[in-house]
């Protein structure tokens, strides 16, 4: 009989010395879970909407802002201790260097572990989607499409180590260190200045644009195996490119449709005839 891997709770890496085995045996365990919440999730965006249909709107204001600020709060802290890394690693192996090779990005206590809570925090995450369900605000396909497949996808791709990911994860910091307390101030009711929410529209764009040049760079190396030792698996790149590509289409049609489309409705309907 093939030996199973030993159970490894949440608890035991939170509470223990950092090592990459046993995480990495947590997550073989914590993946067929975060198939079962993804689920549950898309469950809850259908039938939750349906329920708050002929229900009042909850006010959870105060709520939302505690929690957006407790995101920007932990986004801004993992920055921190990820950030550095990636820019010791440019200067020492420069920019293909730090896609390419791991260096100890996941076996140091610093950046292992916050890595893996990077890969944690997109489960209580989804809750995003919960305040929208239950203050009836519109939940758009962008919204849960790009909060599902982005929990999945770091559930899954996890333990491939994957030297790529120390772009993908402090990009993702930064902007939501600055969205979330966006969003922060929004649900207290305050006003923010108009070009603050196209800011963050544009760099979340930009975060994707920079993701697809990494990935495409990629599929050349591993297509022509220009880099041989170069830290990147098929199965990765192959459903990272949909989703990053899926993701700038995305927040680039809704960049047009918020604030071009709005400002010039004559050529939106131009183009739509």
């Amino acid at each position: 009989m093939a030996a199973t891997a030993p159970y490894v709770s949440a608890a035991d890496i939170l509470l223990s010395e950092w090592d990459l085995n046993r995480t990495i045996s947590f997550m073989s365990h914590w993946l067929p879970t975060s198939f079962k919440i993804t689920i549950g999730y898309l469950a809850m965006v259908y039938f939750g909407q349906k329920i708050m249909k002929k229900r009042e709107a909850f006010q959870l204001n105060n709520v939302l802002a505690i929690w957006n600020f407790a995101f920007s709060i932990f986004s801004g802290f993992a920055a921190y201790r990820l950030i550095p890394e990636l820019f010791a690693t440019y200067n020492k192996l420069g920019f293909l260097g730090s896609y390419c090779y791991n260096e100890q990005y996941y076996t140091d206590p610093y950046t292992g572990f916050w890595g893996w809570m990077f890969v944690m925090s997109k489960a209580p995450e989804l809750g995003d989607t919960l305040f929208l369900v239950l203050r009836k605000k519109p939940v758009i396909f962008m919204h849960w499409y790009h909060h599902a497949f982005t929990f999945l996808y770091a559930s899954i791709t996890y333990s491939e180590t994957q030297a790529w990911s120390r772009w993908s994860l402090a990009l993702n910091l930064a902007v939501h260190t600055v969205m979330y307390f966006y969003f922060g101030i929004r649900a207290l009711g305050l006003s923010t200045p108009k070009p603050v929410a196209k800011f963050i529209t544009s760099i979340q764009i930009i975060q994707f644009i920079i993701s697809c040049y990494i990935f495409g760079h990629l599929v050349i190396i591993k297509a022509t195996n220009s880099v041989p030792d170069c830290k990147c698996s098929w199965n990765v790149l192959a459903l990272g490119g949909i989703m990053y590509l899926s993701y700038l289409y995305l927040f680039a049609e809704f960049f047009y449709n918020a604030y071009i489309a709005k400002r010039h409705p004559g050529k939106a309907a131009k183009k739509l005839n």
